[in-house]
């Protein structure tokens, strides 16, 4: 049986960011939806939310049976005095917890731009840490508040999510696999072949020539 994963992104949009005229809420659901689309292609069972409500939100990880509930934010400080850097904050730093805790987090950490912050932090306070029934990966990938945390962000949501889909994968054993879907042909075409199945020949050549009295040729091409 699959393992359950159940991934929570931020809900924040009033945390702005330095850069970009966006947003946490906005830019951690692009990550999360990258991340539930690497995670699917890796044989996972993956549920994802836009909810805003966190009662909810756990209240539908613990009805899923989730075994890894993973929370995603990007980070801020109101003191402004680190230069930023990923963290995965756990219930505590013990046991599957923390070895889950370090699998993202090796993932994750040596993508984003930030060193001083990088690190396993103890956070049991949070609501969705201690009440989710899984083990909680809250991951605040890098820090919005600072320019280079914010651009970086920005233009890297796929290769954040692929990070925490890869520590996923790390923790529980699997070989990641990035499997590309309906990659188009290498100049970018697309042949879009016009079908039709007759029992009639005469129906056949009836519906041959309407596509060729409205313009059709058999295939049309499509240029990406």
């Amino acid at each position: 049986m699959s393992k359950k994963i159940y991934i929570s992104p931020s809900n924040q949009s009033g945390n702005t960011y330095a850069t970009g005229n966006t947003n946490e809420k906005e830019q951690c659901h692009k990550i999360a939806g990258h991340c539930v689309n690497f995670l699917k292609k890796n044989g996972f069972d993956v549920r994802c939310t836009y909810n805003d409500d966190m009662y909810e939100r756990v209240g539908e990880s613990n009805a899923f049976g989730a075994d890894l509930h993973v929370a995603i934010h990007t980070n801020a400080t109101a003191k402004h005095n680190v230069t930023g850097g990923s963290q995965v904050l756990l219930y505590s730093l013990t046991g599957e917890r923390e070895k889950a805790g370090k699998a993202v987090l090796k993932r994750l950490a040596p993508i984003t731009p930030g060193k001083s912050a990088e690190r396993l932090v103890e956070k049991p306070d949070f609501y969705e840490i201690r009440a989710a029934k899984g083990i909680t990966l809250y991951c605040e990938c890098e820090f919005h508040d600072t320019k280079e945390g914010s651009d970086f962000i920005i233009k890297n949501v796929k290769q954040i999510g692929e990070a925490i889909a890869m520590g996923v994968c790390d923790y529980y054993g699997v070989d990641f696999t990035e499997k590309e879907n309906n990659a188009p042909s290498g100049d970018g075409t697309l042949y879009s072949v016009q079908v039709g199945a007759f029992s009639s020949k005469k129906n056949a050549d009836n519906y041959v020539k309407k596509l060729k009295k409205a313009g059709f040729d058999g295939y049309v091409v499509k240029k990406n």
